[in-house]
């Protein structure tokens, strides 16, 4: 069900049950059992599918933004690394052993969580190579940038969870309005049928009830 068509549905919903309670209306859906007590039932279902809906759409823009956080953070962090790796690869051409030791070959992951990971290890490896270390400061490679990049990347991890996180709680609101829309979609059936049968010689009545009566 779309945005547009629960809002429509709701609206629909809300007449059928607050106008139930126009007098004139209550004493004959009443003699059906639709007392002030159901009336009641559904007022609560109505008022607790807004109340979840209002929830959904806040956890929902939290998704969004805690996504947005993270992609920004992975375009910078997946851009730099590739500027470092094409520098640390070019500086390296003399020395094939420490090209070995570097992994400047290895294949990249593509699962983000692991490739996160071999992106820490390998700048890792360059800190662990002082002299050559010492060589690509003129590139602007340095310790001090080496580690803070790899405090960027584990802040990146730290988003990924936060945006993980937040869509878990948005389908988690998602579901609990959606059981509860059923809820009252069932309620407002039975509740309709009542006022069909009741309101059956009464058109006006019906439609102030939302109920299209068809010639």
């Amino acid at each position: 069900m779309t945005k547009r068509s629960i809002a429509e549905t709701l609206k629909k919903h809300r007449v059928l049950i607050f106008n139930s309670r126009k007098p004139e209306i209550a004493s004959k859906i009443n003699i059906y059992g639709a007392d002030s007590v159901y009336i009641d039932k559904g007022e609560g279902l109505y008022n607790e599918v807004i109340h979840l809906t209002e929830n959904q759409k806040k956890e929902q823009q939290e998704e969004s933004l805690a996504y947005d956080n993270y992609y920004e953070a992975k375009s910078y962090s997946v851009m730099k690394f590739k500027i470092n790796r094409k520098i640390i690869k070019m500086a390296s051409r003399a020395d094939k052993n420490l090209q070995d030791r570097l992994k400047v070959y290895a294949r990249r992951e593509r699962n983000i969580e692991e490739w996160i990971q071999q992106s820490i290890e390998f700048y890792n490896l360059v800190l662990n190579e002082p002299e050559f270390l010492t060589s690509i400061a003129k590139y602007g490679i340095t310790s001090e940038k080496l580690n803070q990049e790899k405090q960027e990347l584990d802040f990146l991890r730290s988003l990924r969870n936060e945006a993980m996180s937040e869509k878990g709680q948005s389908q988690e609101a998602t579901r609990l309005r959606n059981n509860k829309m059923e809820e009252l979609e069932d309620y407002c059936y039975e509740l309709k049928t009542i006022a069909t049968i009741a309101l059956e010689d009464n058109s006006q009545l019906l439609e102030a009830l939302g109920v299209i009566v068809r010639n």
